[in-house]
C-alpha cells in the first residue's frame, strides 16, 4: 500500500512538472490571448481545491502581462506555478508556510515591477499605483489567511487585519520611492519591510504567534536591513 501511495504521488509530480512547463512554454511562443486559456486549462482542470491559491494565480498572471517575454523569466514563472499546483494538488505537507512562500516571492516580483516603472520618480500616478500594489497584496494576504490555516480567523478582526496591513504597505511603497537608490535596492528594502506583514499577521490571526517567533523574525529582518542599507549607493 506505501509503495503504491509512493507511486502514485510520483506520477502526480510528474504530470504536474509537464503542466509547468507546457505553461512556460506557452507565455514565450504563443500570443497573450491564447497563453491565457492555456493557463485557465492547466489551472482550474482539475477543479477542485482550485480556490485555494487562485488569488496567487491571477496575480501570477497579472506579473506575466506585464513582464517582456524572456527565458530566464519563464523558468522563474513556471517554477512558481508548479508550486503552486503542489500546494493545490496537496503534494506538500506544510501547505501554510508553502502558501506564504508564494505569497512572500510574489510579493517581491510586485513591488520590483512597481519601482522599475515609476524609475526613481514621483508622479501624479504614483500614489494610485502604489495604492493597488498594495491592494493586491492586501488580497493576496487575505487569501492566505482564509486558505493557509486549518480554520478561518474571525471575519471582522480579520478585514481589519487586512485592511491595516494594505495600508502599511502602501505608505511603505510610498516612503521608497524618496530613497536616493536604484530600484533594485529600493525593491529589496520595501520588500524586507512587508515581509514582516505578510509574515506575522497571519501567525498571530491564526493563534501561531509566540515571542521567541516574532523575536527570531525580528532579528532577521533587522540583520538584512543593515546589510543591504550597508551595501546600497547612496545618491546624496
Amino acid at each position: 500500500m506505501a509503495e503504491r501511495l509512493k507511486s502514485i504521488l510520483r506520477q502526480t509530480r510528474w504530470s504536474l512538472l509537464i503542466k509547468a512547463v507546457i505553461f512556460a512554454g506557452a507565455w514565450l511562443v504563443l500570443p497573450f490571448w491564447l497563453f491565457l486559456l492555456v493557463a485557465l486549462y492547466a489551472y482550474f482542470v482539475p477543479v477542485p481545491q482550485s480556490r485555494v491559491v487562485a488569488g496567487p494565480f491571477l496575480v501570477l498572471l497579472l506579473l506575466i502581462a506585464l513582464e517582456p517575454k524572456s527565458l530566464v523569466f519563464a523558468a522563474i514563472f513556471g517554477a512558481i506555478f508548479f508550486y503552486m499546483l503542489l500546494i493545490k494538488e496537496f503534494v506538500l505537507i506544510d501547505r501554510k508556510s508553502a502558501h506564504e512562500v508564494i505569497v512572500l516571492v510574489l510579493s517581491f516580483f510586485l513591488i520590483r515591477d512597481f519601482y522599475i516603472r515609476q524609475g526613481g520618480a514621483m508622479t501624479g500616478w504614483s500614489f494610485f499605483y502604489s495604492f493597488c500594489v498594495a491592494l493586491i497584496l492586501g488580497l493576496m494576504i487575505s487569501n492566505y489567511i482564509r486558505f493557509g490555516g486549518t480554520s478561518e480567523p474571525n471575519t471582522g478582526v480579520k478585514r481589519m487585519a487586512v485592511w491595516l496591513s494594505t495600508l502599511l504597505i502602501w505608505q511603505l511603497i510610498i516612503v521608497g520611492l524618496f530613497l536616493p537608490v536604484d530600484f533594485i535596492y529600493q525593491s529589496v528594502i520595501v520588500f524586507l519591510g512587508v515581509i514582516p506583514l505578510i509574515d506575522l499577521v497571519p501567525q498571530y490571526l491564526f493563534g501561531d504567534a509566540t515571542r521567541q517567533k516574532s523575536l527570531i523574525a525580528a532579528s532577521v529582518i533587522f540583520v538584512l536591513f543593515v546589510l543591504v542599507l550597508g551595501s546600497a549607493r547612496w545618491g546624496l
